[in-house]
């Protein structure tokens, strides 16, 4: 529900993605866009042993029927909308029906999951899936309603997203619009939604070991589905909301993208519509055709949300009773309107492809002109699915999984590594997406070159070729075998994520799969043993369990294969360098694209193309990584826990026993090793961190520029080799960092000690074989390193606020702005990185941890040996990189206008605005920071119902706590369309000076008693997962830090903590003279809350030292570096 600044790396990432050819579905509440579920991308195989079409649908009936009496693959039967007695007592007896069937369900686990599990129909058909877990303190909830955006009216596009946001301001129960937040910021939780095409996702959590919270959490989120309120004042607002959602997807790629996507399918097909919404679509549209928008909320949300279509899931520390009891106090209410699947609308009466469409999807070149400077071709073919059994079947058996990973391999002889050597590409991915209950796509998306784009004939040729394989060839059957076995050995030592993730799994899953399978259904492949049965057994497999099953999945698999082809193919392209060549703007996003028919001699070509083998294209070889079976024994077995036992208080300040040094060569000597066993998660994995302390490698811009083609280069050149090392669970990163050069390695055991050696030798001393060969070669990385920091510019304008503030507080060799690495990466040579490369690891100090299940001796053996490789050069103490120390902001006086620092929107099309407020503590003291955790609770919720929720000042409004160095700051954030960047700011000032009387001051001891408690609970909540360790540790250590029982430290600090003191610290903090108070602001050039463009300096005016621009921060950075006399 909420935005926060890390948001904006997430809409970078969503971006990426669709640059490799992933569009997002989802439409959240918050800026945050959640893809598509993504097949996982392991090596299958198939088999030319091709069964009959008849053979094969005979299966695939067998195994509808087979699902439809374990409870149904989907639902429950659909209680049918009756006119007559006759039909309501059937409607009454399928129902039954399906009652019985959810009983005594064996819920499949994995072997490492001690949690328990329920699933069970209540009486009003609302599916319910329950996981108790005593051992975490963290609780929450997820509603999956079966109805999407496909399913909004035809004549009032995003009507389902906008009554996604409705359902959280207010209901009959609980009508005060922010008391759900409120509550949630109270106890330590947060809540989100977001809209998919056929379905609308509701989650929360919170910290939940006290029973009466939790429950009346449920109670809360409960009455969303039973009596929301959708108030007129509420409903007027919240369309500006919307509104400001899509403005700011305006210049979003990835929404553009997704768009075009759908402009090639049928019109009348409902995935085809605009699903966001905007004031247009929702209020003046309605006006003109005489409908009020709040009446249509209300009808649609009566028509479609009916407990029957709705999957619910329950996450908490308590008993499955007593989970069991509060799901039943507090669900019951919801309506069961007895209404179908709303696909039956559509599902066999309107094609997804074919009729009418905007685009002609077939036997064309659709090229794009992108927002991001993106180089890409993407091939899509609709895979149609002939009636819901091909759907149940292919979420069973994932047969696009094989392909993908086929097609998306990276070692040799890979459809990559032809491109590579041809100079054409920079990556390939493949996979399936748009997964509707009608129709799926499956993409290939690759990044070009510039030689590729010119050569896209070429491009598209190898990628049929690669096709031609899988369809002429025997794929090897220890593909199949191999995908199997590594799939099953993350299910074997699968670990918890966190509950928010969790509990959305759970219920969407519930939705798609039989109950037996709400946890396995989408983390495991070949879940039916044949046509006939679905697996039983949460035992991992190492093969397929029968050459039934194998050959089950070979056919299905094939079967995919063969709707990959040229005249089903939809092909994009995406490129700056269309810019003036389009003919065409796309309506709702006003992208500009134009359609080129193919040649018929090309199409021709395509369909008649080369053999593999001339253009060196292979199968993937067998994989030498995956680990051996003697190889995942465990060295430290865990103790047995009493699973059932909750922590106490006094548990939770035991710390985590920290890792030892088990080598010390002194200040002057070569390494400081930590060492830490596994003796707690059960994983048969490592984890290596190895960094070398050196002043040099980031110490100018130009290192810095760098440093990036070094990662990039290096990562490129090795592909082929630890591509099969990724996909059997080993991994790899070389980061070169402010403060020197880091090498990290984790992954299952057995074979990580080979693993890291030949890469950590490949990294250092061979480090020429991984150079660029030539002059073309380092031309195609500063291509995309080039576009990369290009990407900068079409950003969000809240990321760009984030970005300058950040840098605003940074040193000036520990960061360096966007401006100087793009002028550094243009300006750099191949002679340049040689150089670069061959000096990154003469000298330093090393720090290393080893953590996981190896033991000591192989911990110090394996250090010597990569010590030896390297063996770089010591240096003495005085040359060791200094630790991260802030630029401290300016102290202002209170009451004073904090400085602005007010930049241009670099996106000359992006009409929206920002600023972002930063309060910087310069304090280390364990209480004052905890006191800024503290803060940060009480306050993010009445700042994002005030500025966003009541004023409507932008979609994107957040608030959080961020770390630098041994600091920490807080900030507020707000984006708008609709306010100028000094409404932003004053607005934002307004909110803080108002903290302490209307916060602070009121703020009852029972309610600060509630804070302090969450906030203890979520800091000793234990880590989930191995790496979740490994990090923290390394945090400490990395730091220099070293305060390895930090959480105690605080938790004691917390326990002291009184109001009074809360109240002082606002006061030192952001109320009296000296107070450390920044804002940054966005101006856009265009749009109706545009300004005149902000002066580059504001140097020679009479405000220097309250306004600064863009070409002053340097400045501002200079004057206050803490290493300025250094």
């Amino acid at each position: 529900m909420k935005s926060s600044i890390a948001a904006a790396a997430l809409l970078s990432q969503v971006v990426l993605q669709v640059v490799q050819g992933f569009s997002p579905s989802p439409i959240e509440r918050n800026a945050m866009i959640t893809p598509p579920r993504q097949q996982s991308v392991f090596p299958l195989e198939m088999s030319n042993n091709i069964q009959s079409e008849s053979e094969s649908k005979k299966r695939r009936q067998l195994l509808f029927s087979m699902l439809a009496a374990s409870g149904s693959l989907l639902v429950p039967p659909t209680q049918a909308s009756v006119e007559d007695s006759a039909a309501k007592v059937q409607a009454i007896s399928e129902a039954a029906a399906a009652l019985d069937g959810w009983s005594n369900i064996n819920i499949i686990k994995p072997p490492t999951d001690d949690r328990d599990y329920l699933a069970f129909v209540m009486e009003n058909g609302l599916r319910v899936v329950l996981c108790s877990d005593p051992q975490s303190s963290e609780a929450g909830a997820a509603m999956d309603c079966h109805v999407g955006a496909c399913s909004d009216p035809k004549e009032i596009r995003g009507l389902a997203h906008f009554c996604e946001h409705m359902l959280f301001l207010g209901t009959k129960d609980y009508p005060k619009e922010d008391s759900f937040e409120a509550f949630l910021s109270a106890n330590g939780g947060s809540s989100n939604a977001y809209t998919a095409s056929e379905d609308t996702v509701y989650h929360f959590t919170l910290q939940g070991e006290s029973d009466d919270k939790f429950n009346e959490g449920l109670k809360r989120f409960s009455s969303f589905f039973s009596c929301p309120l959708f108030a007129q004042s509420s409903t007027g607002r919240e369309l500006n909301a919307i509104e400001s959602e899509n403005s700011k997807n305006l210049q979003s790629d990835s929404f553009r993208i997704y768009q075009m996507t759908k402009a090639k399918q049928n019109s009348e097909h409902p995935h085809a519509k605009f699903f966001t919404g905007n004031k247009k679509t929702l209020l003046e549209d309605t006006k003109s055709m005489g409908l009020d928008v709040r009446e249509e909320l209300v009808k649609f949300y009566n028509k479609y949300y009916s407990a029957n279509q709705m999957t619910l899931a329950v996450v908490g520390p308590q008993s499955i009773e007593t989970l069991k009891g509060m799901v039943e106090g507090s669900f019951d209410k919801i309506p069961n309107r007895e209404v179908r699947k709303p696909e039956e609308e559509w599902n066999g009466v309107i094609p997804p492809f074919g009729g009418k469409s905007v685009i002609d999807p077939f036997g064309n070149y659709v090229k794009i002109v992108p927002v991001q400077d993106a180089r890409q071709m993407s091939i899509n073919w609709p895979i149609i699915y002939k009636g819901s059994e091909d759907r149940d079947v292919a979420l069973l058996t994932k047969q696009a999984n094989y392909i993908a990973h086929l097609v998306g391999h990276e070692g040799p002889g890979s459809l990559l590594s032809y491109l590579k050597e041809k100079g054409y590409g920079n990556s390939v991915s493949a996979g399936n997406s748009d997964e509707l209950s009608d129709f799926e796509t499956f993409e290939v998306t690759i990044s070009l070159t510039k030689a590729g784009l010119a050569a896209v004939d070429d491009v598209v040729e190898a990628v049929f070729v690669y096709l031609s394989m899988l369809k002429d060839q025997n794929i090897p059957k220890y593909n199949f075998n191999e995908v199997l076995q590594v799939e099953e050995l993350q299910w074997r030592f699968a670990q918890k994520g966190d509950a928010s993730s969790y509990v959305q799994s759970l219920a969407t899953t519930l939705e798609n799969y039989p109950p037996s399978l709400v946890v396995a259904g989408p983390r495991r492949l070949a879940l039916a043993e044949n046509a006939n049965k679905l697996i039983e057994s949460s035992e991992p497999r190492t093969g397929f369990t029968n050459s039934e099953q194998l050959d089950y999945t070979m056919s299905l698999a094939n079967e995919y294969i063969d709707q990959l082809t040229v005249d089903n193919a939809m092909i994009t392209l995406i490129s700056k360098s269309f810019q003036g060549q389009t003919d065409k703007n796309e309506f709702w996003y006003g992208t500009d694209y134009s359609v080129e028919p193919i040649s018929q001699p090309t199409l021709a070509r395509w369909k008649n193309c080369p053999p593999p083998k001339a253009l060196g294209i292979a199968f993937p070889r067998k994989n030498q990584f995956i680990p051996s079976e003697s190889g995942l024994k465990l060295k430290y077995p865990p103790s047995p826990v009493d699973r059932l036992k909750k922590r106490t208080f006094e548990d939770r300040l035991v710390p985590v026993p920290p890792p030892e040094v088990i080598r010390d060569d002194g200040p002057d000597g070569r390494w400081t090793l930590y060492y830490k066993p596994d003796k707690q998660f059960g994983q048969p994995k490592a984890f290596i961190i190895m960094e070398l302390l050196t002043k040099e490698v980031f110490s100018t811009a130009k290192n810095a520029a760098l440093s990036n083609f070094y990662e990039f280069c290096v990562a490129d050149k090795l592909t082929e080799y630890t591509y099969d090392a990724g996909l059997a669970g080993l991994t790899y990163d070389i980061k070169v960092v402010p403060r020197g050069v880091r090498m990290t390695f984790g992954g299952y055991n057995d074979k990580l000690e080979k693993f890291a050696s030949y890469v950590s030798k490949k990294l250092t001393v061979d480090v020429k074989d991984l150079l660029p060969k030539d002059e073309a070669e380092f031309d195609r990385y500063k291509d995309v390193l080039t576009r990369t920091f290009a990407g900068f510019d079409v950003k969000q304008p809240y990321a760009h606020c984030a970005a300058y503030s950040k840098l605003m507080m940074q040193p000036q060799k520990f960061d360096y702005s966007n401006k100087e690495m793009r002028e550094e990466t243009e300006n750099a040579s191949l002679s340049g990185l040689i150089s670069y490369s061959e000096s990154l690891w003469a000298s330093g100090k090393g720090l290393a941890l080893v953590q996981g299940n190896i033991d000591k001796k192989e911990a110090l053996q394996l250090l010597e040996k990569i010590d030896k490789t390297i063996g770089f050069k010591t240096i003495p103490p005085s040359d060791y990189p200094p630790e991260l120390t802030p630029v401290p902001l300016t102290p202002i006086a209170s009451g004073s206008m904090p400085t602005r620092v007010i930049v241009s929107e670099p996106n000359p099309k992006d009409v929206n605005s920002a600023a972002y407020a930063v309060i910087q503590s310069l304090s280390e003291d364990p209480k004052d920071q905890v006191m800024l955790e503290l803060l940060s609770a009480i306050v993010t919720e009445p700042f994002y119902e005030d500025l966003r929720t009541k004023q409507q000042l932008g979609y994107i409004v957040s608030s959080g706590l961020r770390a630098l160095g041994k600091t920490r700051f807080l900030g507020f954030v707000v984006q708008s369309s609709v306010a100028t960047n000094d409404k932003l700011t004053i607005e934002i000032l307004k909110y803080l000076d108002n903290v302490k009387p209307k916060l602070l001051e009121k703020l009852s001891e029972g309610d600060f008693a509630v804070y302090i408690k969450s906030l203890i609970e979520r800091k000793t909540d234990p880590d989930k997962q191995l790496v979740a360790e490994v990090q923290r540790n390394w945090g400490e250590i990395g730091s220099g830090r070293l305060e390895f029982n930090r959480v105690q430290t605080e938790v004691r600090a917390l326990l002291d903590l009184e109001k009074s003191d809360l109240l002082e610290f606002w006061d030192r903090l952001y109320v009296n003279d000296g107070r450390r108070v920044m804002v940054t602001e966005i101006v856009p050039r265009v749009g109706k809350v545009a300004t005149a463009a902000p002066p580059l300096s504001f140097a020679s005016t009479s405000e220097t030292g309250k306004k600064l621009g863009i070409d002053d921060i340097e400045a501002f950075r200079a004057q206050n570096d803490p290493y300025s006399s250094a």
